[in-house]
């Protein structure tokens, strides 16, 4: 049982999907391309049907490192069913869980194979973002579309965690990409079941950085197919938030992007869509959706489609 949607995906890229038996943590909803619909689905992590849990007597159950703390051990270990803690997004971790994912599924080679290839591609942006000289970088401020669309707040993705390791995939992204975190003072709770931290929009503008990402999963991704909602997105924050006063906001350097494109799994290649709009000359001959298309195809079995970002000067 796949409690974790990141880990689904992760599954499904080692092609060990077949001992799947049920998922949960909106899963079939964000990632309908895995091909899970018709599993059980256990429900979030913080309303879990633990009962049809353990009436499917799983042989393992895989759930986030933060969420659902206690309980499912609590449940599920004296029943003779592990619970392993695993994330499958978080930057710092990555590799280390891919591999240990591999292991306990029997693909030891298929998760080092995937890992390579992301390496290969990561190379593309490191080899051409090395010599940009610190004063040319591009300052980025990552934020949640949704807090930003819905009352206009602030709040912000960090590039570092408290505890000195790195911060949240959408902020670490912005480094990866050649650019500088603009609220690189901001720093993450690892141990917070969330990922961003409220800021006051008098720090916000402080940050006037260069450029400015949003990030949600309610927005765009596989089934989207219409950049309507991206349009309506970006006129409202315009029209209810402090947005337009910034740098970025004034020359319209502001872009959506889904989370699973700089967050997991799909992270090199929103790294490259990223650095394709904080330094469009160096990255004029990158075609993002080959990259992307050639993933769907070789690792996740699936045909690639929908909006997963979108640029404010589209329109």
């Amino acid at each position: 049982v796949v409690l974790n949607r990141q880990t689904a995906m992760a599954v499904k890229i080692l092609g060990a999907e077949d001992l799947v038996i049920a998922t949960g943590d909106t899963t079939v909803k964000n990632n309908p391309y895995l091909g899970f619909g018709d599993l059980p689905d256990m429900g979030g992590t913080s309303e879990l049907n633990i009962e049809s849990i353990i009436a499917l007597e799983p042989d393992a159950v895989f759930v986030h490192t933060n969420r659902a703390i206690e309980v499912l051990e609590e449940k599920l270990n004296p029943l003779g069913i592990p619970v392993i803690r695993i994330d499958n997004y978080q930057p710092e971790k990555y590799v280390e869980e891919m591999l240990l994912l591999g292991e306990l599924l029997g693909k030891k080679a298929r998760a080092q194979e995937f890992l390579n290839y992301i390496q290969d591609v990561e190379a593309v942006v490191a080899d051409r973002v090395a010599n940009i000289p610190d004063e040319e970088r591009k300052s980025v401020l990552a934020l949640s579309v949704g807090f930003l669309n819905s009352n206009g707040g602030y709040r912000v993705f960090p590039s570092r965690a408290s505890n000195g390791e790195i911060g949240v995939g959408e902020a670490y992204a912005s480094l990866l990409a050649g650019g500088v975190d603009a609220a690189s003072d901001i720093e993450w709770d690892a141990d917070s079941s969330g990922t961003t931290v409220l800021v006051e929009e008098e720090y916000a503008l402080s940050t006037n950085p260069d450029v400015i990402t949003l990030h949600g999963t309610w927005l765009g991704g596989y089934e989207t197919l219409d950049t309507a909602p991206f349009e309506e997105v970006i006129e409202n924050v315009y029209n209810i938030s402090s947005i337009g006063q910034m740098k970025a906001g004034k020359t319209r350097d502001v872009y959506i992007f889904h989370t699973d494109m700089l967050g997991a799994a799909m992270r090199h290649i929103g790294v490259l869509q990223l650095s394709k709009y904080l330094y469009p000359e160096l990255f004029e001959d990158i075609d993002v959706d080959a990259y992307a298309t050639a993933f769907f195809t070789e690792w996740v079995g699936a045909n690639y489609q929908g909006v997963w970002f979108y640029s404010a000067k589209a329109k």
